[in-house]
């Protein structure tokens, strides 16, 4: 777990699991495996293995090591509800998640269908608690729209949208039960361009659906 982070809408960022496999438009220029890419085969770094997917059970415990509250992005450098995690893992991280209810916790995917079955079924115990934020990436029409429907179908208290990075002009986007949207451009080598009419059409349709915008 890291106590500060850069990340401008968390406070810190726990990492349970580590690594991740690319699998739309905006994972092309993923900062975390260019992060961790960078020390695979430095002997003793957790990114030894660089962005190898790999679970941490050492890690499981940290947030309550914590005694001060604090805003917590989970995987950070992964996604929880990518295939390799099995069902019985994100339930542990759900658990903790659950117990030490002082930290406010963002769960962000690109899975969104796995971790909206898994909000009606296994993580039913967690889908409604209100210190467990459920988010999903949106980055174009064709693949992240979508999920946006899956997170809506989600029996969750809170839900958010991180719709960075912004690849296109998204149209009209369904913004019923989304209780925060996060946009961003794309930054680092190879950074693809954001159109500024892209983001005042967002913008416009938060202000409408009273979604609180973050930029």
């Amino acid at each position: 777990m890291s106590s500060t982070s850069k990340i401008e809408w968390t406070d810190a960022t726990w990492n349970p699991v580590r690594g991740c496999r690319k699998i739309s438009p905006g994972c092309k220029h993923c900062y975390a495996e260019l992060f961790a890419e960078r020390f695979r085969g430095v002997p003793g770094h957790p990114y030894e293995q660089g962005f190898d997917v790999r679970l941490v059970p050492e890690k499981l415990t940290e947030p309550f090591r914590w005694p001060r509250p604090r805003m917590v992005f989970v995987n950070s450098m992964s996604d929880l509800f990518q295939d390799d995690v099995p069902d019985d893992y994100i339930v542990g991280v759900a658990t903790v998640m659950q117990r030490a209810n002082w930290h406010t916790y963002q769960v962000l995917t690109k899975r969104s269908e796995r971790m909206a079955g898994l909000l009606r079924s296994k993580l039913a115990f967690a889908a409604r608690l209100p210190h467990i934020w459920w988010g999903v990436s949106v980055e174009d029409r064709l693949y992240g729209v979508p999920r946006i429907k899956h997170l809506q179908s989600a029996p969750a208290r809170c839900r958010f949208l991180s719709i960075e990075p912004l690849l296109e002009h998204l149209g009209s986007i369904p913004l019923r039960g989304i209780d925060w949207a996060i946009i961003g451009g794309e930054s680092g080598p190879g950074a693809r361009t954001m159109e500024p009419t892209w983001v005042e059409s967002l913008y416009a349709q938060c202000r409408t659906a009273h979604v609180p915008f973050f930029f």
